[in-house]
């Protein structure tokens, strides 16, 4: 937005020991519930004062909301007197846990009317895929819903020398290597990867497990993974700087998805900008982001499935090389230029009234 000449300020809720210097990143406190210290309970504590929204002049509030979608925004586009946005970014916890349930408890109702009524109240929605699209239309949003899916830089994949990673990681050389990379949080899906690999492994001699990242579950991870017969064949990093873990997508020879709630599984996506093949479950957002036997596989959501999928691609190098080819094609349409343009003419739409065209 900003090389496109647009003046873009940012708020935020502020971190405990992270400090942002940049003039345009304005940082407000929220309330944190441990063990997550990334996701505010209720954000913000304090906020700038109405008439200095009013006086600050900003033409358009583009809000973005993770699992919990707070009044901020609305408010501070009634504020500033500007058409707001809103994004929404995951599939909400509350209503996955409790769609089949015959009686609806008042957490999901609050939870399901809060984000209905803020959808509802927006100039515009934007969802991440086309299967989000439908989620939010099932709970009842009834406003117009763009799609527009988070964009990469794809030149950032440009993938390390597989040597050093083996050597840094002290994956012996003749084993293949299953990337995923992932938040190891409650929607990780981790006991469901850990007993697919055992199936993997048990049926594929030479593989290694590589998990990259860090969450409130890695503890237990390790625990779990130490107690198994294959713990040499899992490799768990924690957490990773963005740029090395950009570098180690295309050293991989497969990555794996066993998420199926997500609405754009963008770790995917950068798979596929590093030609790594994936092997993901079918779900939310999957469909629109990967295609079944040209990129990858999507598999049915058992364990017994994905492993089939994963052992089958391993075990055919020719296939993946096909499919690594078509990754890199595929990347392309979600390069950040793409959607930088989208949201600039949806925008553009918002202020005057014009039809935008469809992004998907």
């Amino acid at each position: 937005m900003i090389k496109a000449g647009e003046d873009v300020w940012v708020f935020a809720p502020e971190y405990h020991r992270l400090k942002i210097k940049e003039d345009k990143i304005v940082t407000l406190p929220g309330v944190f519930a441990f063990p997550d210290r990334f996701r505010p309970k209720i954000w913000p504590t304090s906020s700038p004062k109405p008439k200095v929204i009013k006086e600050s002049g900003f033409d358009i509030i583009h809000s973005h909301h993770f699992y919990t979608p707070f009044r901020y925004s609305l408010d501070f586009a009634k504020s500033s007197g500007a058409p707001h946005v809103a994004s929404f970014y995951r599939l909400f916890p509350e209503y996955e846990t409790k769609k089949s349930s015959i009686s609806l408890s008042s957490a999901y109702q609050k939870s399901v009317r809060n984000l209905t009524n803020l959808a509802n109240s927006a100039s515009r929605v934007i969802s991440l895929s086309k299967g989000s699209k439908q989620y939010l239309q099932d709970l009842g949003v009834s406003n117009q819903i763009d799609v527009a899916p988070v964009g990469i830089f794809t030149k950032d994949y440009a993938s390390y020398p597989p040597q050093a990673i083996y050597e840094k990681f002290k994956i012996p050389r003749e084993r293949k290597i299953i990337l995923y990379v992932a938040r190891l949080e409650g929607d990780a899906n981790l006991e469901f990867l850990l007993r697919a690999f055992k199936l993997v492994w048990k049926a594929i001699d030479d593989v290694q497990l590589l998990i990259i990242g860090g969450g409130s579950s890695e503890s237990e991870l390790r625990k779990l993974v130490q107690m198994q017969p294959f713990s040499d064949y899992i490799t768990i990093t924690g957490f990773l700087p963005k740029n090395q873990v950009n570098k180690i997508y295309g050293v991989a020879d497969l990555f794996v998805y066993p998420k199926s709630l997500d609405p754009e599984p963008l770790s995917v996506i950068e798979a596929l900008a590093a030609g790594t093949p994936v092997v993901a479950v079918e779900g939310y957002g999957i469909n629109d982001f990967l295609k079944h036997n040209e990129e990858g596989l999507i598999t049915a959501p058992t364990v017994e499935a994905f492993a089939k999928g994963i052992s089958e691609l391993l075990r055919r190098d020719q296939l993946r090389l096909g499919f690594s080819m078509r990754a890199r094609l595929k990347a392309r349409e979600f390069r950040a230029s793409n959607t930088t343009h989208f949201l600039l003419e949806l925008y553009n739409s918002v202020l005057t009234g014009k039809t935008n065209r469809k992004m998907f």
